[in-house]
């Protein structure tokens, strides 16, 4: 062999398998995953703090949570097309890093204004979820991608309980600041794990950016909330909602004209249109918006004096409902396990019949605090096992390049169901005075919950 030959083998580009994750990178990821379910529900316990503290009314204090809540539902598609494209570790690495800067904004907020833009900075936590599971899906398959899931999966509904009850405890003992400056704790942890346990990877997305679909969604979803979650305070027919729906139907066939003619769609319709991934989606909806109607109705019904309710406080309330969050927790693992046993069908259908369970045995004993204990467990079991399963269905359905915009566009239909159960709720229980209204509102929880069953059992084993 020459020497300019041997030269030339030696300047040639060397092709290297990408390194594999740590051991411990499942644990990296649910700590991001964790800390952006704890500031889903965190606030919820100092919110009449709040009012006082910047000088504002109920609809103020109620965008503190719609502003999280609108951010994450652009957030979780958009940066989950971009994790395809560019990297779901390095968007993960982003969408964390806003999060911490929303995070201490929001601590050092003197006004009203300072917080929400705080918050909007927080939601891209909300990227979090489908990002984690794609990185898993990247690494792992088979069981081990199913438990990997499910340790995620329940980590959402784990961290939204805990955090009830860790909000309560800091408002006992310190200003509300102090939960903004928890959530940055967290937010830098989970990017140091992060970092350090998964390694930077080559995407397999091309990398061409959809301006067109990532505005006109992000203009659909903010009508759309806009009008779930102020139509009770606006007014159904005041102009701002009416305005709101008009916008959102015309951003809606905006989007589907743009998404049809593209190259390279944020949202791929065919794809979308698949029976598992239509399935997924709609049992996403679901499990956004059964549970939902348990988070509002249940603190509510505890909190409601003798003889409708028990007269609770709001620490105790999130002391009753905490077993129910780590058995959501443990429904998440114990998915995996069911689907090595039967088909996913069977096991999603599982999942609901669980969840309307545990809102009929509520519905029947709303007095009894032991069955309210008893059966809201009964729900998050269900929960947990519906979450890891929805989330199986859609990696199944989906090829590499399309899975974190996948995720992410059914994490944004879960929010939007959340959306929905909480003026529902609150619309049943205005319209039914005592007893009767907790009574129809998890009865219309379990007739839901019927429905998700009913549709699980559509599913096709292999289908996409």
């Amino acid at each position: 062999m020459s020497t300019d030959t041997l030269r030339v083998a030696a300047s040639a580009p060397r092709h290297t398998e990408p390194k594999a994750p740590r051991p411990w990178f499942v644990l990296a990821l649910a700590v991001a995953v964790l800390t952006y379910s704890m500031m889903q529900t965190m606030l919820l316990p100092v919110l009449p703090a709040l009012k006082d503290a910047l000088h504002t009314d109920g609809m103020g204090v109620s965008w503190i949570l719609t502003a999280y809540l609108l951010s994450g539902a652009v957030a979780a598609p958009v940066l989950g097309s971009f994790g395809d494209r560019f990297g779901h570790r390095r968007m993960l690495l982003v969408s964390m890093g806003v999060f911490v800067v929303g995070s201490i904004i929001a601590g050092i907020a003197p006004n009203l204004t300072l917080v929400l833009i705080g918050r909007v900075l927080q939601g891209a936590s909300t990227a979090s979820f489908p990002l984690a599971l794609a990185i898993v899906s990247t690494y792992l398959s088979g069981d081990e991608r199913r438990s990997a899931t499910g340790w995620l999966s329940g980590t959402v509904g784990l961290g939204a309980g805990i955090a009830l009850v860790i909000g309560g405890i800091i408002a006992g003992i310190a200003p509300w600041q102090w939960l903004f400056w928890v959530g940055a704790v967290f937010g830098v942890l989970s990017m140091v794990l992060v970092a350090a346990a998964v390694p930077a990877r080559r995407a397999t997305g091309q990398a061409r950016v959809d301006y067109a679909g990532i505005t006109l969604l992000a203009v659909l979803l903010v009508g759309v909330l806009l009008v779930v979650s102020q139509a009770s305070s606006w007014g159904i027919t005041s102009p701002g909602i009416v305005a709101a729906a008009v916008i959102a139907l015309l951003a809606a066939v905006a989007l589907i004209a743009v998404e049809r003619r593209v190259s390279a769609p944020l949202l791929d319709l065919p794809v979308l249109g698949r029976p598992t991934i239509a399935i997924g989606n709609a049992l996403g909806v679901l499990l956004g918006f059964v549970p939902y109607l348990f988070y509002v109705g249940m603190p509510i019904l505890l909190q409601t004096p003798e003889p409708v309710g028990a007269g609770m406080g709001t620490q105790a309330t999130g002391w009753v409902m905490l077993p129910g969050t780590l058995v959501a927790f443990v429904g998440g693992r114990f998915a995996s396990v069911l689907m090595r046993w039967m088909r996913s069908a069977w096991v999603s259908a599982l999942a609901m019949v669980l969840i309307a369970v545990g809102a009929l045995g509520i519905a029947a004993w709303p007095h009894d605090l032991i069955a309210n204990i008893v059966f809201y467990a009964v729900m998050g079991l269900g929960a947990g096992i519906g979450m890891t399963v929805v989330a199986d269905l859609i990696a199944r359905g989906s090829e590499p390049h399309e899975l974190g915009g996948l995720l992410g566009v059914n994490g944004v239909l879960r929010t939007i169901g959340s959306s929905f159960g909480a003026p529902v709720a609150m619309l049943i229980l205005a319209a039914a005075a005592g007893v009767t209204g907790f009574v129809v509102l998890f009865l219309v929880a379990a007739l839901a919950s019927i429905v998700g069953a009913v549709l699980s059992l559509c599913l096709r084993t292999g289908a996409r």
